[in-house]
């Protein structure tokens, strides 16, 4: 038998077997959520609040190095992720208003988190990701009502980690501001 022969032979079963080794060292544990990335949601401070889509506004990092623009000049938005910071125990955001008579007078709301940032072993594949234990919140209150983290902690559990209640006219508005 030639080498040529026996590499043709031995080539086919050589892949087999990086593939089922490939295969055995995928783990399907890590396909989840690692980053704990706060979603938060629009909603009506109404009696019976839902969910709104808020027209014409800029959302901003307060304090953050380098490009903090998360949404410029967005048309309608009803939901934004809010990373948080590692690096500091406090996150803070300007919403800007940029429509009507708000956009003319340059109105916009802060929003402060204050958090406790833990670090939190997932397994050994994955590595470790950060819970942040809300202690406090703090906002201006021209547009917004509340701001509120149910349980009053951020994992990378998916869904919405926020909520933020805006002063707004629903009925007449048709669910924007």
């Amino acid at each position: 038998m030639t080498a040529k022969q026996y590499f043709c032979r031995l080539a086919p079963s050589a892949l087999f077997l990086l593939l089922g080794i490939t295969a055995g060292c995928s783990n399907s544990e890590c396909l989840d959520n690692k980053n704990s990335l706060p979603l938060a949601g629009f909603y009506s401070s109404a009696e019976k609040p839902q969910a709104i889509s808020i027209d014409s506004l800029t959302i901003e990092g307060i304090d953050v190095p380098g490009d903090s623009i998360l949404h410029d000049s967005v048309r309608s938005l009803s939901s934004t992720y809010l990373p948080f910071r590692i690096d500091k125990p406090q996150t803070s955001y300007r919403i800007r208003y940029l429509g009507g008579a708000a956009g003319k007078l340059g109105i916009a709301d802060n929003i402060t988190f204050n958090y406790e940032i833990q670090p939190w072993f997932v397994s050994s594949a994955c590595g470790a990701i950060y819970k942040y234990h809300i202690t406090s919140i703090r906002h201006t209150s021209n547009f917004i009502d509340s701001v509120v983290v149910p349980g009053d902690i951020i994992t990378n559990t998916p869904g919405e980690n926020i909520r933020i209640y805006f002063r707004v006219n629903v009925a007449e508005e048709g669910g924007e501001q």
